[in-house]
């Protein structure tokens, strides 16, 4: 009776570290902010269904509003998010198509044990819309 007492805890125990295994998840976020600007509100892009109205909002839906992209870093640290990469982009001006601003694009990415952890601590327009 020990033995299978004791097999059937082992399995248990293997199943739930199995079920517990951490994984990598990333995000990208990137500013609206023109060049010598700053970086204003913050994209994010974590593999969402609907990107429409994707930009980072307080717990109150009140839009968060950054100086920099160091300050966009500071902020998902928070909650585990770590840089992997950063690249600047250029993107065509709305008004003249021949004039360009800069804009920063930031790669992130941290260890979860499910899916929900992802947006742990992150709010989006979207999101906050849908509560």
């Amino acid at each position: 009776m020990k033995r299978i007492t004791a097999l059937l805890l082992a399995t248990l125990i293997s199943l739930s570290a199995m079920a517990q295994q951490p994984y990598k998840v990333y995000c990208s976020v990137w500013g609206n902010n023109a060049a010598g600007n700053p970086m204003g509100y913050a994209y994010i892009d974590y593999g969402q269904q609907d990107m429409a109205r994707n930009y980072l909002v307080d717990s109150n839906g009140k839009g968060i509003y950054f100086n920099s992209a160091i300050g966009v870093l500071n902020h998902l640290s928070k909650y585990g998010w770590q840089l992997e990469a950063a690249y600047d982009t250029q993107i065509a001006r709305l008004s003249d198509s021949t004039k360009y601003d800069t804009r920063q694009v930031l790669f992130l990415s941290k260890m979860v044990t499910s899916d929900e952890e992802i947006t742990e601590g992150i709010y989006t327009k979207n999101m906050h819309k849908n509560r």
